[in-house]
């Protein structure tokens, strides 16, 4: 039996195991979808819109070119790189998982980058952001800003160890392309707004099935530490949420870095684009969430850190109108923005 038949009957088995669930427990079905669209609208969108708009822009403009020609010597010299692809390293640093992976795929697509260096880039370029790690894990789930940004900064020294590393492990590169001059135009901004759009309702999407797929999960008899792997396995909020209870603090760095299955979902079309094997991607997100470990740990001596860990975590139960009106309308608009847009492009 081939890999392709191997996966065939996997897929086939899954969908019908997710049928089955889904008729067999419609209510939490619901349940994990209502969380999910929760998360999305209070949390998801209103952090990384914004990025990947700014991201998008930054590229289409031609400001990536103007600001990588006073970087280049500096990332040629650390990362080995081409001086527009700094701006995609600092944007992965500040802008969360999804970020520095989709600015890579436009840097490879706008011919400023080779596949080669897209794919070492995206090795080390895929972060939480300090809103996630600081925000949410440091202040709600630790009770401690300051452990959030312990383990931020344990993330950021990772991922810039593991780029100068790998510079020693690339080829010889010529020197950098030469693009042409790319002239701002009016429509550039509406073209960002629909890029955007388009990922942020990929990512969405990706969020809701596994809310879905986790509340199902949660179901079955199985015993808390099982649902304790699986929440780290598939999700990162919810495995923050689990290590932060039965590790040692530093251990939620290892979580972090992993990301999640969830996330692995929202990345793997730019990932499939550079080139670079799934199992590498995670094996590189183990090796990340390793020396995040290892630093977090060695930060966490230096700088101690008192954290309040509630012994049982909550799940959001939303109620009717529960979430935020302005978001919900805002998906709204904006899915409509997207389905008009490609309706035009049909009929031209």
């Amino acid at each position: 039996m081939n890999n392709y038949s191997l996966k065939i009957i996997f897929a086939l088995s899954a969908t019908l195991v997710f049928i089955v669930g889904f008729f067999a427990e419609p209510s939490s079905a619901v349940k994990g979808v209502s969380e999910g669209l929760t998360l999305c609208s209070t949390a998801v969108i209103p952090s990384l819109f914004p990025f990947i708009f700014l991201s998008d822009f930054l590229i289409r403009s031609g400001l990536c070119d103007i600001v990588g020609k006073s970087i280049a010597p500096a990332v040629n010299f650390i990362f080995r790189l081409p001086g527009s692809a700094g701006c995609a390293v600092l944007m992965s640093l500040v802008g969360g998982y999804p970020v520095g992976a989709k600015m890579i795929s436009q840097l490879i697509e706008d011919g400023s980058i080779t596949r080669s260096q897209g794919k070492r880039m995206l090795v080390f370029c895929v972060n939480a952001g300090p809103a996630f790690v600081i925000g949410t894990v440091g202040t709600v789930m630790l009770s401690s800003p300051r452990a959030g940004i312990v383990l931020y900064a344990s993330a950021v020294i990772s991922s810039l160890f593991m780029g100068v590393f790998l510079r020693f492990f690339c080829e010889k590169q010529a020197d950098e392309k030469i693009h042409t001059e790319k002239q701002f135009a009016p429509d550039i901004i509406s073209q960002s707004v629909l890029n955007a759009t388009n990922s942020m309702l990929m990512m969405c999407a990706w969020i809701l099935l596994f809310s879905c797929v986790n509340a199902l999960v949660r179901c079955l008899p199985l015993s808390q530490r099982v649902m304790m792997w699986v929440n780290i396995i598939t999700e990162v909020t919810g495995g923050c949420a689990q290590s932060t209870k039965a590790f040692p603090l530093c251990v939620t760095a290892l979580v972090l870095g992993w990301s999640g299955l969830s996330v692995h979902c929202q990345l793997y079309p730019f990932i499939r684009q550079t080139g670079l094997k799934y199992s590498h991607f995670c094996l590189s997100r183990l090796i990340h969430g390793g020396i995040s470990t290892v630093i977090a740990e060695l930060l966490f001596r230096i700088f101690p850190c008192e954290v309040s860990v509630f012994s049982t975590f909550t799940d959001v139960t939303p109620s009717l109108f529960s979430v935020s009106v302005p978001a919900a309308v805002a998906m709204l608009v904006l899915s409509a923005f997207v389905i008009v847009e490609n309706k035009v492009k049909s009929l031209t």
